[in-house]
């Protein structure tokens, strides 16, 4: 198979590590495949050996540049690659469709669900590209069921389309604690977005260490500036300075060592389109906190930490049980996330492509 990969609009975030990672278990399953990625100035992800990367010429800073290379660009280097697939990396993209069998992956639905964590702009720029995305494509990779779920409720005439290409977490399978982060033992939780938590997380902690004799302290990292300054402000009300560490975003090998190095993970989030960090934690043998959000019950099956409730005082009873897990449930966790690697991930997509969708 000679696939293309539309990276362009492909940023830190998310998306670069799926991407980058659907990548590698690409190239470990089908080495014989040929891949070339379209990318913008560089790509935002580490590129397998074996992959060719072709570069834009056009200026990605304004709205004309990106649609015109998201779309005539995409469309052109699939017929002069002689494409039999393309792979959209974001789900807004090849606007004018593709000569050859065309999936894009879907993440989530947040800016609909969740609209008060976006602007007006934003909201309105999803629905409109999204859905002129969907009718482009001829294959629509979920990256979970419940993801698959929320697109097929409020789209039903896509459900032939959709499939669930569910995350892999054998990436972190590398990671290793050390550094600064082995001085104290810590609970990790993240500030990346809104939707983290944040607030709640502080209140928790703090009714946690009211009544906790360990010296176990919380590290919420990737906060921004503002963010930080907010965090900070909440942590001198709730009087808890001495056992929280605010700390900004990291880069990937600093990140790794913080969350190997974590004694659990606290991720009480109120929106997953999958929600990585829990089957990373599991993997990793750590013992991992969630909410009841959909997204994570399903891919942490069992096998996480769920709190009864949002409350400060539910959330502090399930940091308590995470902190005290037998260890035989903590196996349980990783061999349940032995399952999810990416090689399997780049396999649903690649099925469904060779069936020319």
């Amino acid at each position: 198979m000679r696939l293309v990969v539309d990276a362009i609009a492909v940023q830190q975030g998310s998306a670069a590590i799926v991407v980058g990672n659907v990548l590698a278990g690409w190239v470990a399953g089908w080495p014989d495949d040929e891949i070339v990625v379209l990318a913008g100035r560089s790509p935002e992800f580490p590129v397998p050996a074996g992959v060719t990367v072709e570069t834009t010429e056009r200026r990605l800073d304004s709205t004309l540049g990106r649609l015109a290379a998201q779309s005539v660009d995409v469309r052109r280097a699939c017929r002069r690659l002689g494409a039999d697939a393309l792979l959209s990396g974001v789900t807004a993209s090849a606007f004018l469709g593709a000569p050859c069998p065309h999936a894009v992956i879907v993440y989530d639905f947040r800016h609909e669900l969740r609209p008060e964590q976006f602007s007006p702009a934003r909201r309105l720029a999803r629905r409109l590209l999204y859905g002129w995305s969907f009718r482009r494509a001829d294959a629509l990779a979920c990256i979970s069921e419940r993801t698959r779920h929320d697109l097929v409720r409020r789209r039903p005439r896509w459900a032939e389309k959709s499939f669930a290409a569910l995350l892999g977490a054998d990436h972190a399978d590398g990671w290793r604690g050390g550094g600064s982060a082995a001085s104290r033992r810590y609970v990790l939780a993240f500030g990346h977005f809104a939707n983290k938590n944040v607030d709640g997380v502080l209140r928790a902690w703090a009714e946690h260490a009211g009544g906790a004799d360990d010296a176990v302290v919380l590290r919420i990292c990737g906060l921004g500036g503002t963010a930080r300054d907010a965090a900070q402000d909440l942590v001198r009300t709730l009087g808890i300075d001495e056992r929280v560490e605010l700390m900004p975003w990291l880069d990937d090998a600093e990140f790794a060592a913080l969350f190997a190095g974590a004694s659990a993970i606290l991720f009480p989030s109120d929106f997953e389109g999958f929600g990585l960090p829990a089957v990373e934690a599991l993997r990793l043998g750590i013992p991992v906190v969630i909410s009841s959000d959909p997204a994570l019950l399903e891919v942490t099956g069992g096998h996480a930490v769920v709190a009864a409730g949002t409350s400060p005082a539910d959330l502090a009873a399930a940091i308590d049980r995470a902190l005290a897990r037998p260890a035989e449930a903590v196996a349980a966790g990783v061999e349940h996330a032995r399952a999810f690697t990416w090689q399997r991930t780049a396999g649903a997509i690649r099925s469904r492509l060779v069936a020319g969708t």
